[in-house]
């Protein structure tokens, strides 16, 4: 209701022509259709609900939107899924009084394009825009056996995978002594109390697992010391299933490094290639479980050559231009270009 008063406030002030909302507010598009007769963009970045949400409710399985209190009730599961089912109808209802709808990802065009139905002719791609420039300049050789994981302490974002992946590396004995001077350091920032919790309950894992002395917390610093640890660091981590996106990984790979990303959502379909022939190098790894992210690690640092972690480090770099500021432009502007032919075709 916040968004909607919001809307109705700014829309009294100053009555645009085309509304552009890339916040997620999509009930504001009440104000802007209905009322104000506006055209309306959507820049859909995640969406309020997704069919994910609706089938962990179903499986009853745990997640961080959906607490073990009610995955554990029958009575409650099904309460909760009436609610999303009401609540996905009417989001998809509002969503399709968009004229153009872009989604930053073909995960997010997957989801929207089952929820927002009205819509399904309007839809298009265009990836989010990612300081890659500032990036690729950064030398690739002599990089140190380190590896670095970047984004905010949340629980979606999984750390606890990464320690526990980063522990069975540690103690693979193929490699055990080769190892010891490996390093993992978790960056990103704290939102408040929760996020300093879950940040002292990592430690407490690192600890359990006897990796304290290999495991480097970072946290809320300058961008400037994210871009020190990128140009040194060997192999990029994230754990986050069905990242609607992955800047961060990105980022990673524009820097140089070797990342090994989550095999789910906008890292698998959209960012990296696993493809490795003739033709084409890929440009980083994708793994699930805690076995496949060790043995990834094991692979980087200790099977692959020399020649062929710079050729995977340059294949990433080259990729990462796809989704340049320059590229975000381009794209959004042929994009908005539609809107007005389609305007103009109508008018006519």
């Amino acid at each position: 209701m916040d968004t909607i008063k919001l809307a109705w406030y700014a829309i009294n002030a100053y009555t645009p022509h085309i509304f552009i909302d890339s916040t997620g507010c999509a009930f504001t598009f009440i104000i802007a259709k209905l009322v104000a007769h506006c055209k309306i963009i959507a820049y859909v970045h995640y969406p309020t609900i997704s069919t994910d949400m609706l089938s962990l409710v179903w499986e009853r399985r745990p997640n961080f939107n959906n607490s073990s209190g009610i995955s554990r009730s029958r009575t409650f599961t099904y309460i909760k899924l009436v609610y999303y089912v009401i609540f996905a109808l009417a989001y998809g209802f509002i969503g399709s009084l968009a004229d153009l709808v872009l989604v930053n990802s073909t995960w997010t065009y997957n989801h929207i394009y089952k929820i927002w139905r009205l819509a399904r002719n309007r839809i298009f791609i265009v990836y989010p825009p990612c300081d890659t420039y500032s990036l690729t300049s950064m030398d690739i050789h002599n990089r140190k056996r380190l590896i670095l994981s970047i984004g905010q302490f949340r629980p979606e974002k999984d750390h606890m995978l990464q320690i526990r992946a980063f522990a069975a590396f540690l103690h693979d004995s193929r490699y055990k002594t080769k190892n010891r001077d490996v390093k993992l350091v978790l960056l990103g920032s704290c939102r408040g109390e929760s996020d300093e919790r879950l940040v002292r309950n990592l430690q407490d894992l690192a600890a359990s697992l006897g990796v304290s002395n290999s495991v480097e917390f970072v946290l809320n610093q300058p961008f400037s010391v994210l871009k020190e640890y990128f140009a040194t660091a060997s192999i990029g981590l994230h754990t986050m299933w069905n990242e609607h996106f992955g800047i961060g990984v990105v980022e990673m790979m524009a820097a140089g490094l070797i990342t090994i990303a989550h095999n789910s959502g906008g890292p698998k379909t959209d960012i990296i290639n696993v493809q490795d022939n003739e033709k084409e190098c890929r440009t980083g790894y994708l793994a699930y479980s805690e076995e496949e992210y060790s043995t990834t690690m094991n692979i980087i640092l200790n099977q692959l050559s020399l020649e062929k972690c710079l050729a995977i480090r340059e294949s990433a770099q080259k990729s990462s231009q796809r989704f340049s500021d320059d590229m975000f432009n381009v794209s959004f502007k042929s994009q908005l270009l539609k809107l007005v032919f389609l305007k103009t075709q109508k008018s006519k």
